[in-house]
């Protein structure tokens, strides 16, 4: 676990040879590196009562017990016992992203998704088209429809589940033809686009959709004239309306009788299910009075506010949609882009529900409303039990919810893995902590891992900052001092030993542009020395007491792209750091796509733009100093914004004079950040929309680094200084760890051996002397193993048994079987040593093993501390005490007894085939 001793790293001639050397070994069936890294697996540690936005419900028409949540960025969930536990159903497909989700009235077994969220704000994420399983979710088969990117319904037929139909928004970022409503009759294997809305030439993309209960060949479905630019967001145009279908999607007819015209923006649709012909849509009207059309149309293409809109009304049809009349009295919710949903309760007409930051409800039919529920919060979806009024499940930022007394009382999952995290930063205690900022539920510290055997719960994270968190940095040198940020550069220091908190936010603020996410940087030269970005770059000597400006406005400054609608702030910093290796030299980028160079901490800047080949000048994800050559840097664009998705990855050596592209093989995912190890140059990670990635030639050659690491977007990575942990920040499923010190060791010499034993990094004998009561239903956490790790090497299967050995001195205290496969392989020791047992011993084990194998469910709430007893103190075969309820049923041993070692170095012993290789261990002493 601490730092090893350092290595003198190959050249770049060297590397050329090893990308060759596993070229190689490919065709001769050695193993590849592909292989070998399928040998890192992921830690999911959580947080997970802070949740993430859920979107889309399913219920099951046969058993209400079964149903199916969908989560904006964070998958698709699936209970079978009515929320009591959930399984995660969607983490192997091409994206994470879920628009809706809908079951087969014939079979919970047939589910479809449609990919791509609907609700619609800075962090929504694209998907690629629909989905299908016959089989209730276990295998899952796209059904085409990529371009769509943003699905509002999905709608299956009530007989015929072959038959689907899809409203798709389609891009955000870009106008596309692939928008509106899609009919399949053949289960998905051919589509036809049923409604088609082309206004002005742009194609308009439809975002609500209902079905009549009593004829299925009648359908409404809603329009949504929209754009989004990095700096501001069309909102609303002429194309937006409501649409009917009697014939099955055949022909459609617009509904007008009644509802505004003009600029329109989102509208979201119901349907009263006892009586068909009353439906309800609430509707935003982004006219604004007294500005003339031509006016305010220039309003909306440039993204710009409007002084005044109408605002977002409520309105009912008593008669199919013939004619509707304005129910509610002016504007009843706002955002209408990230809400807009209504809901009618399907036992009672005259009883709606509006989501939006608050639930808002209405007895009356639409004319007064009142806020329903003291719960949730950016709500954005619900269902009602159409047996059961009380019965309902609600959707909003932080998960979801369940009720069954109409809102008086509501369960939250606790155990769903949904955090949303934009940044992440770790200290350097031990065990180390990771800090991570999240959509909508502030800023959060949790332990990477825990001293004791039970899992990391989610009793275990603490609340460090509210808003909406970002950026978290610890003092490396003093894990006290924790700088913590919120939304538009908003900046505290938190003494984590008292507990007092400052506020540092430089002061009159408002005269700089901050980033809805404005990095920070603590400066690897002097950790009282940090850095912030607005457009300009700010500069504290004393970590935040006071500030300086030490840059001109180093974007573009383009005044017309400032204070647009959804956006705010633009032209902004978003990305800096300083080389570790050159004090003063620092980069910037820009989300208008400059890069930005001083080499004198701040005197003079040096704008790069031009010196980068083929430069997009995209949205800037992050910049990167090399931790081994002060001229050396990295740099990430995204084309999200752009709804362009190649990967942008650059290196410089030379301080910024020339640029190489090294995305080679990398796939059309944007990429979100790049981190380059600190031990060995040429070891590289990125973070994409999709996953992680690794080059070991820096960056010739790219690869995938999934395993069982779910789809979903990487906004961060941070690889521990001391632990040689890659922690991973998802935007969805919250924090994952794996270990890449055999990455950091993987050389030419390595892979021409026939046998190699990679350092083996120390272990803490950690000493736990307290368990704090947990709830019985939670999430758990995966600590890292509590045992030393032993990676060694193998170029070909090993045909004799493989032998590791450990030794304390000249004498073998333990032996583990290892296994004989090509590549990578690792095995685990505990920390033990062994003796065989006396006949007697063994006598008196058997009688006791029947306790020991029969533990009950409710262990930890017994005995559950774990001290360092008599050193001749009996452990399980996994360092286990007896003397305590234990975690685990084994393993045990009736041959050989097991007791801890004591802290001090041993030797490890891999035997294979006659080689014979050694390293030292340190077992250390839990000091903390």
């Amino acid at each position: 676990m601490l730092a090893k001793s350092n290595k003198v790293w190959l050249t770049a001639v060297s590397w050329v040879m090893l990308g060759s050397a596993f070229l190689a070994t490919e065709m001769y069936g050695q193993p590849t590196l592909d292989s070998m890294l399928e040998k890192f697996r992921y830690r999911e540690i959580g947080p997970t009562r802070q949740g993430g936005r859920v979107v889309a419900f399913a219920v099951s028409y046969q058993d209400p017990y079964v149903f199916f949540v969908g989560a904006g960025p964070g998958g698709l969930w699936k209970t079978i016992n009515n929320g009591h536990s959930f399984e995660s159903i969607f983490d192997n497909e091409g994206t994470s992203t879920i628009g809706d989700v809908a079951v087969a009235s014939s079979s919970h077994d047939i589910v479809w998704i449609g990919t791509g969220e609907s609700n619609l704000r800075n962090s929504t994420y694209y998907g690629d088209g629909v989905y299908k399983s016959l089989d209730g979710g276990k295998t899952w088969k796209n059904m085409g429809l990529k371009e769509t990117h943003h699905i509002g319904r999905v709608i299956i037929h009530p007989t015929n589940p072959n038959i689907i139909y899809v409203a798709a928004q389609g891009h955000y970022y870009s106008e596309n033809e692939e928008r509106g409503v899609y009919k399949t009759s053949d289960g998905g294997k051919s589509w036809r686009k049923s409604l088609n809305v082309k206004v002005d030439g742009r194609y308009v993309g439809a975002t609500d959709m209902v079905m009549d209960p009593d004829d299925p060949d009648v359908l409404y479905a809603s329009t949504y004239d929209r754009l989004r630019r990095p700096w501001g967001f069309r909102s609303a145009g002429k194309g937006s309306g409501i649409y009917k279908t009697t014939d099955a999607g055949n022909s459609w007819t617009k509904l007008e009788a009644g509802l505004p015209g003009g600029f329109l923006g989102k509208i979201g649709l119901t349907i009263y299910p006892a009586n068909s012909d009353i439906l309800y849509a609430i509707v935003e009207d982004a006219n604004s009075p007294g500005v003339s059309e031509n006016e305010r149309w220039q309003q909306l293409v440039a993204g710009k506010r409007a002084k005044e809109t109408v605002g977002i009304i409520v309105y009912r049809t008593d008669d199919a949609g013939n004619s509707w009349h304005q129910v509610s009295e002016g504007n009843v919710s706002g955002r209408a882009n990230y809400y807009a949903r209504i809901f009618v309760d399907p036992n009672d007409a005259d009883a709606v529900y509006i989501m939006g930051s608050r639930v808002d409800r209405s007895t009356d039919g639409g004319k007064t409303w009142h806020k329903a529920f003291r719960y949730g919060g950016d709500n954005h979806v619900l269902w009602i039990d159409p047996k059961d009024s009380r019965h309902m499940l609600m959707g909003y930022d932080y998960g979801m919810a369940i009720t069954y007394d109409s809102g008086l009382n509501w369960y939250h999952p606790d155990e769903l893995s949904m955090a949303q995290l934009y940044a992440i930063g770790v200290d350097m205690s031990y065990p180390y902590n990771v800090y991570g900022g999240l959509q909508d539920f502030g800023s959060w510290k949790g332990p990477s891992t825990k001293k004791g055997r039970f899992p990391i719960r989610f009793e275990d994270w603490e609340h460090v900052k509210g808003g909406d968190g970002f950026y978290n940095l610890v003092d490396p040198t003093n894990s006290r001092w924790l700088y913590s940020e919120s939304q538009f550069g908003d900046l505290a220091r938190i003494d984590q030993k008292t507990g007092v908190r400052r506020e540092i936010t430089i002061q009159d603020n408002r005269r700089f542009r901050f980033n809805w996410n404005t990095p920070v940087l603590i400066s690897p030269h002097n950790s009282n020395v940090i850095y912030q970005g607005a457009n300009v770059l700010l500069k504290s000597p004393y970590r935040g007491d006071s500030w300086q400006v030490i840059s001109p406005d180093l974007t573009k400054n383009d005044s017309t792209k400032f204070g647009g609608v959804e956006v705010r702030t633009y032209c902004t910093i978003t990305a800096l750091d300083e080389s570790p290796v050159q004090p003063g030299v620092i980069w910037v980028g820009t989300d208008d796509g400059n890069v930005q160079l001083t080499r004198d901490n701040g005197e003079t800047w040096n704008l790069l733009n031009k010196r980068i080949p083929n430069n997009p000048e995209y949205w800037v994800s992050r910049i990167v100093a090399s931790h081994h050559d002060a001229g050396t840097a990295y740099l990430t664009m995204t084309g999200r914004h752009e709804t362009d998705h190649r990967p942008f990855v650059y290196r410089t050596t030379d301080f910024g004079q020339t640029w190489t592209l090294i995305s080679a093989n990398l796939p059309n995912e944007s990429i979100n950040v790049i981190r380059e190890d600190r031990k060995n140059p040429h070891l590289l990670f990125v973070g994409s929309d999709r996953t992680v990635y690794v080059t070991i030639d820096g960056g010739k050659r790219w690869s995938e680094l999934k395993n069982n690491l779910p789809t979903v977007p990487v906004h961060d990575l941070v690889i521990h200084p001391r632990e040689n942990d890659l922690v991973v920040g998802t935007f969805g499923r919250g924090f994952y760890i794996t270990d890449i010190s055999p990455l950091q060791e993987l050389t030419t010499d390595v892979i021409r051996k026939d046998v190699h034993l990679f350092d083996v990094e120390p272990r803490i004998q950690w000493v736990m002397t307290t368990q704090p009561a947990t709830s019985a239903q939670n999430f758990a956490g995966e600590n890292e193993t509590h045992g030393v790790v032993i990676n060694y090497y193998l170029k070909k299967h090993a045909v004799d048994h493989v032998k590791v050995q450990v030794y304390a001195g000249s004498v073998m205290i333990n032996e583990i079987s290892g296994t004989p496969n090509a590549g990578l392989n690792s095995v685990r020791w505990y920390m033990t040593k062994r003796r065989k047992r006396t006949p007697a011993e063994q006598e008196r084990f058997e009688r006791r093993l029947p306790f020991l194998e029969e533990e009950e469910d409710f262990y930890d709430y017994y005995d559950t501390v774990d001290f360092h007893l008599d050193p001749e103190d009996e452990v399980n075969a996994l360092g286990q005490s007896l003397h305590s309820r234990v975690a685990y049923r084994g393993p045990f041993d009736k041959e050989w007894l097991y007791q801890r070692v004591q802290p001090r170095t041993y030797t490890v012993k891999v035997i294979c085939e006659g080689f014979e290789i050694t390293e030292e261990v340190r077992i250390l002493q839990d000091h903390w």
